[in-house]
């Protein structure tokens, strides 16, 4: 593991602190440990890919601010920005801002949010199935805004496959 994700994967545990996963009795960093190594599978290794999956959900679950992750992390901050759902508004609005943000994200920045979409569907399905409707209709509207911007590029990846049918 380069020193670059070491330092991120640290960052992440640190920040997210006693939190676990809804679903799990883990801690959270597990989820992420998942989020690279489905990265990592399909290929995506490069350090500054892995290390802005392990800072994607910071900005939205801990106290860390952009400016934290953009001072101990440079441009990878560019990257967490585009996966951190931080609108404001109800939960239809959030979502719709959040598809329209994430189309116009970075491939590198899709290619997480595929990899976290494909670890978090499965757990909400098996053990919520009344929000799990909701969430694969959120999921797939997110799908098929970044498709609209990256077309076969996305969809011919199997990660996209993986996230998909998840």
């Amino acid at each position: 593991m380069s020193d670059l994700v070491s330092r991120a994967r640290a960052f992440a545990e640190k920040a997210h602190g006693a939190q676990q996963r809804k679903y799990e009795k883990q801690p959270y960093v597990a989820h992420l440990d998942r989020v690279v190594e489905l990265l990592r599978a399909h290929g995506f290794d490069a350090p500054h890919l892995l290390a802005a999956a392990y800072l994607h959900d910071t900005l939205e679950d801990t106290q860390t601010s952009l400016q934290d992750i953009i001072s101990d992390f440079g441009p990878e901050g560019e990257l967490v920005y585009w996966l951190s759902d931080l609108e404001k508004g109800n939960r239809k609005t959030r979502k719709l801002m959040s598809a329209l943000r994430l189309s116009r994200a970075p491939i590198e920045a899709k290619l997480i949010k595929l990899a976290d979409l494909a670890d978090n569907t499965p757990s909400i399905v098996e053990h919520d199935p009344d929000f799990a409707k909701v969430y694969v209709a959120e999921k797939d509207n997110i799908l098929e805004h970044m498709i609209r911007v990256e077309g076969s590029k996305l969809t011919d990846s199997p990660l996209f496959k993986l996230a998909k049918g998840a």
